[in-house]
């Protein structure tokens, strides 16, 4: 049996993994082990704070906080002495939380509790509501999404199964819940609202970012990583990932992957144990007003295409990249021309690359789309199948 414990010591990442920066800084919530006390941390279930129409924050706790376990990860790194000898593998260990979503024994956490950018944890373990320590297998990770899922042998547990709501329906303002592992500190209950929606905010597989994330002010810290957001009726709408800080401290910004997004990530690991993303395969710039009217341009929203990666999806429908630059003699920046500019994808139009990254983000390997461009002064539509993300 795991102790609770405390550390003076909040680490950058969940597990020690990652750092991740926005705005000053945003980091994935979570420690490596270390000095430690025991300390007892009672449940205020007094506190009157819920929505109208929702439940308390205790009958939240009490109903829900059984399907939420810690997750412990333990990575072994190769080391070599001073003259390149290979030594004794040296263990590390990650902390995180995790919730249970099927009777089965599964169980959904963050990518970046049980995998590093070198490798996946060599052993996981969750310790469950009652207590008792059980070894998990890890069926895949999407470290895109910063998502990945676990499977127990629940033996003869009626596990507590939480259920995944629709994160599309969140309202800035709504009551929120965070239940989870920090500090190691098993089953602590956090409240706080919904502070804004849609962020955008760093992926553990850089350069791509995690689109649509919920902003929260339910305090979030070390260990959080991978547990549950749930709204005032008791369902999941994200799970708790990162946070911005200056300090390395919660600073009153969490930031949690939506459920919707969850939910079609573990629906094809439990497939395939992989997930896929649709990709269009181009680099792009907003196109400016000021440029528009500069160069005459038939336009003054879009995107002009910067570059066309080879053998893309965006290659083999024949867009075109920019083939040179203007020069602001001013400011000395420079502006990408000549490239195809894209106006319109689907039934969306666009004014920026985040319009047609949430549109790939949105479909699925092998939707066939119709993209609307202007090739200088022409008009043009461009037939393009989404492929997947390498």
């Amino acid at each position: 049996m795991w102790r609770t414990a405390l550390t003076s010591f909040v680490s950058a990442i969940v597990g020690g993994l990652l750092v991740f920066f926005i705005m000053s800084s945003t980091l994935p919530v979570g420690q490596d082990k270390s000095v430690k006390q025991t300390v007892q941390v009672p449940v205020r279930s007094e506190t009157p704070s819920s929505s109208a129409t929702g439940l308390t924050a205790s009958e939240v706790y009490k109903r829900f906080a059984p399907g939420v376990v810690h997750v412990r990860a333990v990575f072994s790194e190769e080391r070599s002495d001073f003259f390149g000898f290979w030594i004794e593998p040296q263990q590390r260990v990650a902390d995180g939380s995790g919730f249970i979503v099927d009777g089965s024994g599964l169980i959904v956490t963050n990518a970046h509790v049980v995998q590093d950018s070198n490798s996946k944890a060599d052993k996981i373990t969750v310790l469950l509501s009652d207590n008792m320590e059980v070894e998990a297998k890890l069926l895949g990770t999407d470290p895109s999404t910063d998502i990945a899922l676990l499977k127990i042998d629940p033996g003869k547990r009626n596990l507590k199964v939480l259920e995944l709501g629709d994160s599309s329906k969140l309202e800035v303002g709504d009551r929120v819940y965070a239940i989870g592992s920090p500090f190691e500190l098993d089953g602590t209950l956090t409240e706080g609202i919904v502070s804004a929606l849609n962020r955008t905010i760093d992926s553990p597989k850089p350069p791509f970012k995690i689109r649509g994330a919920i902003q929260t002010d339910a305090a979030v810290n070390p260990g959080n990583s991978g547990g549950p957001l749930l709204n005032a009726s008791g369902e999941v709408v994200g799970v708790n990932s990162q946070i911005a800080t200056r300090s390395g401290d919660f600073a009153g910004i969490a930031f949690a992957i939506p459920s919707n997004t969850v939910k079609e990530v573990i629906d094809q690991i439990k497939k395939s144990g992989r997930a896929s993303h649709a990709w269009i395969g181009i680099s792009g710039m907003q196109l400016d007003k000021e440029i528009a009217s500069v160069l005459k341009l038939p336009v003054d929203t879009g995107v002009v295409v910067v570059q066309v990666q080879p053998g893309s999806p965006a290659d083999k429908a024949g867009l075109k990249g920019s083939s040179k630059s203007l020069i602001n003699s001013e400011t000395g920046e420079q502006y990408p021309i000549g490239g195809d500019i894209i106006t319109k994808i689907g039934n969306a139009k666009v004014s920026s690359m985040d319009d047609i990254l949430n549109f790939v983000e949105s479909h699925k390997v092998g939707d066939r789309v119709k993209i609307e461009i202007y090739r200088g002064s022409q008009k043009k539509t461009i037939d393009l199948v989404l492929g997947e993300r390498p």
